[in-house]
């Protein structure tokens, strides 16, 4: 296959770890999948398998994290409801205006608007690993990401949290 880049070589197949930013989180690594690049201008076409139970797969991760959660990620939640900014005022209450202030990082979500859509994120289904009273960003400092699997055996995406090495 060509690169769809540059469109001068052959792409190179390789087994990595690769950064996946195109989910709109900074901190999302899927682990062991196959990337193709490019040796002229560098370019990254990962293969990505079961992209819909990857997204499930992140989204659950964020719902129970212990840490609050990043503007960006609450706008990955919301898209991953298949909301528009008035649907996510709507289902919980608020104004269109609070919502862009809370995924643009202006207002922090509050706690009980925040257990509240991880909850309607998790279908309804009691967050027990979630400490409510630890909901606040532990070593502020700290940089943690998300690493990303898929099981062959299994064919499913695992999760794990991890600090950034």
């Amino acid at each position: 296959m060509r690169c769809p880049v540059c469109e001068r070589a052959e792409l190179v197949e390789k087994v990595q770890n690769y950064h996946y930013r195109e989910c709109g989180l900074g901190n999302v690594v899927l682990t062991g999948i196959t990337v193709r690049s490019c040796p002229e201008c560098g370019a990254l076409v990962p293969k990505i398998p079961r992209m819909e139970a990857l997204h499930d797969c992140i989204a659950h991760a964020l719902v129970k994290k212990e840490e609050r959660l990043t503007p960006e990620e609450i706008v990955f939640l919301r898209k991953s409801l298949g909301w528009s900014g008035a649907d996510f005022a709507d289902n919980l209450h608020c104004d269109k205006s609070q919502v862009s202030k809370w995924e643009n990082g202006r207002v922090p979500m509050s706690k009980q608007n925040e257990l509240l859509f991880r909850e309607i994120v998790a279908h309804g289904k009691k967050i027990a690993d979630y400490k409510r009273t630890d909901a606040v960003r532990k070593e502020a400092g700290k940089v943690v990401s998300l690493f990303v699997s898929m099981d062959d055996s299994k064919r499913q995406w695992t999760d794990e949290w991890r600090e950034a090495a």
